[in-house]
């Protein structure tokens, strides 16, 4: 491994060409990934071994999930809206696949074959959730708000919660902590709603109409500690904000301002004991990897992808050119970034030993 700037390649890890990745998760132990295709793997960080655990299935991968507290290794993928494989005791020794125990999301293919179309699947924190969203069929048709069912799955306990909640047929899920459900709806050309919905209530938390030219496009969103929020919009302009309404209008902090379009983002909490060791690293679309701190409101390059040491065929065919989805997933001591090719994983010093 040769260093660069407090980072050391690990591994590069290829994918199957126009297979992008969908889903990652990432510990100091394992890194596990699903992509659009079906495929799903475990890469084992300190035996350097890379297990396939499904090359397809009949749905993309919506979510995974590494649970290895207590020694247990239990690996979640989540195929679509249906079914989630249950890996226990994944044993880091073996080379064998390790036995899955399949969890069905609905009663009957019936049922499923029935509401997969309009179901909008993600998976956050230990929740599968899933919205039931009317979409339009063309971009002619017009906003429609509605009653609309969704489902929360713990999937650690398989506890679940069903509703309905007031979305449009033209929104966008982000986000779900446990409690809050943030989505935004475009109600038409130059009009966002602005919605945060508390499951634990069942009732709206906060919800606002706003002009689009005065919050512009939001791409990316997450819920953070102490009741704010992370979002990206207008593709570059990075802004926290504080979730009590009289408040929200005016961001708590806000960076990269003049920089390039992000195309994705993690946060990490280097002491979980306080909310302010906040520090978010994201990636841009010139294969930039920044690490933003919330104490210090400063933001720092880590490094350019372009000059790790990986092999000049794969920078030849650039890391982020087909426009998919992309991710950065980091833990304490490693960080993975998907591109249009593979994988890559990187071991990275203390982030409070950066900035």
């Amino acid at each position: 491994m040769e260093a660069n700037n407090n980072i050391s390649l690990v591994r590069y890890i290829s994918l199957r060409y126009a297979d992008p990745v969908c889903a990652i998760d990432l510990s100091d132990k394992y890194l596990l990934y699903g992509t659009m295709l079906g495929t799903s793997a475990i890469y084992s960080i300190n035996q350097r071994k890379l297990i396939t655990l499904s090359e397809t299935q009949e749905e993309h991968v919506s979510g995974v999930k590494i649970d290895d507290n207590n020694n247990e290794n239990k690996l979640y993928v989540c195929i679509g809206d249906y079914r989630i494989f249950k890996y226990e005791s994944f044993n880091e020794n073996s080379n064998e696949v390790p036995k899955s125990n399949p969890i069905d999301n609905y009663p009957s293919d019936a049922e499923h074959e029935q509401n997969c179309d309009k179901c909008f699947t993600m998976l956050k924190n230990d929740y599968l959730v899933r919205t039931f969203i009317d979409f339009p069929a063309d971009t002619k048709t017009g906003s429609v708000v509605e009653d609309t069912k969704y489902s929360y799955k713990n999937i650690i306990d398989l506890s679940e919660k069903t509703g309905k909640i007031k979305m449009s047929n033209y929104s966008v899920p982000f986000d779900f902590d446990g409690k809050y459900y943030i989505f935004v709806d475009f109600l038409e050309q130059k009009k966002r709603k602005f919605t945060i919905y508390d499951a634990l209530s069942e009732s709206v938390f906060m919800d606002f109409e706003i002009e689009k030219k005065k919050i512009g496009h939001i791409s990316l969103l997450k819920i953070l500690k102490n009741n704010l929020i992370f979002w990206v919009r207008d593709y570059n302009i990075c802004e926290i904000r504080d979730l009590d309404l009289d408040k929200f209008d005016q961001p708590i902090k806000t960076f990269n301002v003049r920089g390039s379009e992000i195309l994705a983002f993690d946060v990490i909490y280097t002491d979980e004991n306080d909310p302010e060791s906040l520090k978010i690293i994201f990636v841009d679309i010139y294969c930039n990897v920044y690490l933003y701190s919330f104490k210090l409101d400063k933001q720092e390059l880590l490094f350019n992808m372009e000059n790790l040491s990986i092999d000049q065929v794969i920078k030849d065919q650039r890391f982020f050119s087909m426009g998919y989805p992309y991710y950065i997933k980091v833990s304490k001591q490693y960080m993975a970034i998907s591109s249009d090719y593979g994988i890559v994983l990187l071991q990275h010093v203390p982030f409070e030993k950066i900035i």
